[in-house]
């Protein structure tokens, strides 16, 4: 299991966070983080393979952190409010660190186990409330691409619109977006209206309207 971790590699893990924080992902190099550890970069070496192996650890890390142990649905609980649950927990694991959902989203389903839990459970979570399998999976994959596109967008360094000359604004003609920027809802509010729009989804076999969350 990926908790089952050397100390050193736990070390090396949590610097390379840490300079996650400072530097973005463009930026973070093995080099950079054997320096942060007052060590030669062979040494990381020892411990990882490459950066793409030290960034699959870095990613259960921060879904490991972000969502603790998780269990599929109870009977007694919607698949629909189960759903919703782990999905925002997800969407805020990434979220902890700058460029997490970079981080994540091409990292691999082993050494990610947490991701691969995540993925088993909302099937499972939704077989056992009478949907068919195939239409599952489905859901579940929609619902985390959905997530990983959201927070992507979150995270990234996107400009301001509303700082752009009104006479840009005028040429590119976008202003029907610009009356939805302003009456938009926050962040958390717009990505679970979304999140409700896929669950309600009659293609998918979900209710008309999802219950308030």
């Amino acid at each position: 299991m990926i908790w089952d971790l050397s100390d050193r590699q736990r070390e090396i893990i949590e610097a390379a966070l840490e300079l996650l924080k400072e530097k973005g992902y463009n930026d973070l190099s093995l080099r950079d983080i054997a320096k942060k550890l007052n060590v030669k970069a062979p040494a990381i070496y020892w411990h990882f393979e490459n950066k793409t192996a030290l960034v699959d650890y870095m990613a259960e890390y921060i879904l490991r952190k972000g969502m603790g142990d998780f269990s599929p649905r109870e009977n007694e609980q919607s698949w629909q409010d189960w759903l919703v649950c782990h999905i925002s927990l997800f969407r805020k694991a990434m979220l902890s660190y700058p460029d997490g959902g970079r981080v994540v989203v091409g990292a691999h389903l082993f050494p990610v186990v947490t991701l691969a839990r995540l993925m088993d459970y909302s099937i499972a979570s939704l077989c056992s409330a009478g949907i068919e399998i195939r239409v599952a999976r489905s859901i579940a994959q929609t619902v985390i691409h959905y997530t990983f596109g959201y927070v992507i967008e979150e995270q990234s360094d996107r400009r301001d619109h509303s700082t752009m000359p009104s006479h840009v604004m005028d040429i590119v003609e976008i202003k029907n977006l610009m009356e939805v920027r302003n009456t938009g809802g926050t962040n958390d509010e717009n990505f679970l209206s979304g999140l409700e729009l896929i669950i309600a989804n009659k293609s998918f076999g979900g209710k008309e309207r999802c219950p308030s969350f």
